[in-house]
């Protein structure tokens, strides 16, 4: 076979690889003479995606061992076969060479990639003698919540090699959750000083600071989120500038991932109005309607429409550092009022949404996500209707033992589900936008909230700025809703029956009819009352 035809087989052959026809690309790899590392590595990817584990490890570790400088074939093999046996060639590989570190260290990342942390623990607790495995360690049980034992990890990585810049960024990450705010920043600092114009590095300081409150320190950083890879906004040509003279200036303000982010930022747009703005909109359909009920916006237009004139941008999430909003400025929440009911009836909503688009969002969704199963101690109380506010997949289990009106399914955007709000005495949710709409509505809100809570929520708090007739219950431990839960519906009966209610402070308001509801600033209720590494 001369040249010519060795390279038109080859092609042939990676073409019917990248098919799927695994059969017909060992086929054509049979044709070219034997010896050659191209046509081998193909035959052994091939014979992989026929289910031949033990056959293509042997040819892919041969290939492995004679070109260590090159990524492991295993890596190509799970890009071309991604639902494929990927997890089985590895572990083959593996027991055929199992002092290849970086073979491991891919094996680790494949399965946190898919979901398996605890496996990726298992492998790397064999091979965490360098900086790299006890990274890798740290990131393995920061996906399990075992955030203090991560910290450490992360330390003994900086130890081993401190000029990885990741490492330090991990750590910070880690000791941020831990609400260890001074060690947290410094490092973050080490991680800025070996690598200063990383975005997503830059970007994790800053959610630091704001949820440390130190706002004003996490603004005057400037807004490095727009500079992500991967960013799809307009960018930073045009701006909103901080505290900006906007007088007879349209300014264009634009969604981007979160309907929960939009809801919540919405109360910016009265401000600008009476600065003399003329505001712009730019929403998803599930949002237009509401939006166009908020005072001082004064047209709103598809996301999907054509960009109108305007002087100045803004995404929704960058509004409060254009008002240079501290936790003492944040703006009124009750920018969609609605009237209070009078019979007991609460809301549910006890999942967010994955966003698979979203690389590592399905994780963060996994650690909010409380799941029906959680919010089963409700059932205990009596004389409460309940209403499902769910959506979305997990809409099609309900919490056991309640019995649960469901308004959704005829619900076709946030008006909808704002006119169901309206006629609750309290919602109770994870943290979703349901908690944004229900707090911009003046509704009471009980949120139960993960162990490694978002920026907004700041830290050690029951309470928020953001919404004054909100309560949050937070995980004491990772993943462990039971505690918050039962503080909650002991938080419930005592508004409910009275039996316990009392007013602390001067934010009493009435959750149910005829009984007071406990302050919302700073106090538990009642008396017992984590995207980027």
């Amino acid at each position: 076979m001369d040249l010519t035809e060795r390279k038109r087989t080859l092609g042939v052959a990676l073409e019917a690889l990248e098919a799927g026809l695994w059969h017909a690309a060992a086929t054509l790899c049979a044709t070219i003479p034997p010896g050659d590392p191209e046509t081998e590595l193909l035959l052994g990817l091939a014979r992989a995606g026929k289910g031949e584990i033990g056959a293509a490890a042997r040819i892919l570790d041969r290939i492995a061992a004679e070109h260590p400088a090159l990524q492991h074939p295993c890596n190509d093999f799970a890009r071309l076969c991604p639902d494929g046996p990927v997890a089985p060639l590895f572990q083959a590989c593996l027991s055929l060479a199992p002092g290849n570190r970086r073979l491991r260290h891919d094996f680790a990342n494949w399965l946190m990639d898919h979901g398996r942390p605890a496996g990726a623990e298992v492998l790397l607790r064999h091979a965490a003698d360098s900086a790299t495995g006890q990274c890798l360690l740290g990131l393995a049980l920061t996906e399990q919540g075992r955030f203090r034992d991560a910290v450490l990890r992360f330390q003994t990585a900086t130890t081993l090699d401190p000029a990885p810049a990741m490492a330090w960024a991990n750590l910070g990450m880690t000791l941020k959750i831990e609400g260890r705010f001074d060690e947290a920043m410094a490092a973050y600092d080490e991680a800025l000083a070996r690598s200063p114009n990383d975005a997503s590095i830059r970007v994790n300081r800053i959610v630091a600071l704001l949820q440390a409150g130190r706002w004003d320190e996490a603004w005057g950083e400037g807004d490095w989120r727009l500079r992500l890879p991967g960013y799809r906004g307009l960018g930073e040509a045009r701006l909103l500038p901080p505290n900006a003279d906007v007088a007879g200036r349209t300014v264009l303000l634009t969604h981007e991932e979160g309907f929960g982010d939009t809801i919540q930022f919405l109360r910016y747009a009265p401000l600008l109005a009476e600065r003399g703005a003329t505001v712009v909109a730019r929403m998803p359909a599930a949002l237009m309607r509401l939006a166009r009920r908020v005072p001082g916006i004064s047209s709103v237009i598809p996301e999907d429409a054509a960009l109108p004139a305007y002087d100045y941008h803004c995404p929704m999430v960058s509004l409060p550092r254009a008002f240079g909003t501290t936790p003492e400025t944040v703006p009124p929440g009750e920018y969609l009022a609605a009237p209070t009911s009078r019979t007991p009836r609460i809301g549910l909503v006890w999942a967010g949404q994955a966003r698979p688009w979203l690389p590592g969002f399905a994780a963060l969704d996994a650690r909010r996500s409380a799941g029906p199963d959680v919010f089963a101690p409700l059932a205990k109380l009596r004389g409460v209707r309940f209403v499902s506010l769910q959506t979305g997949p997990a809409a099609a289990r309900r919490p056991p033992g309640l019995d649960i009106e469901n308004p959704m399914t005829e619900v076709r955007d946030f008006i909808d589900t704002a006119e169901i709000v309206a006629g609750l005495s309290l919602v109770v949710s994870v943290d979703t936008a349901i908690v944004h709409l229900a707090g911009a509505m003046g509704k009471p809100v009980f949120m139960l909230d993960r162990y490694d809570n978002c920026w907004r929520w700041l830290s050690g708090r029951p309470d928020t700025p953001w919404y004054p007739h909100m309560t949050i219950f937070r995980q004491t431990r990772p993943y462990d809703w039971t505690e918050p839960m039962a503080r909650l519906v002991a938080a419930i009966e005592a508004e409910l029956f009275g039996a316990q209610c009392r007013a602390e402070g001067g934010n009493a308001d009435r959750v149910f009819q005829g009984c007071e509801a406990s302050g919302r600033q700073g106090r538990e209720l009642p008396q017992q009352c984590l995207p980027t590494c």
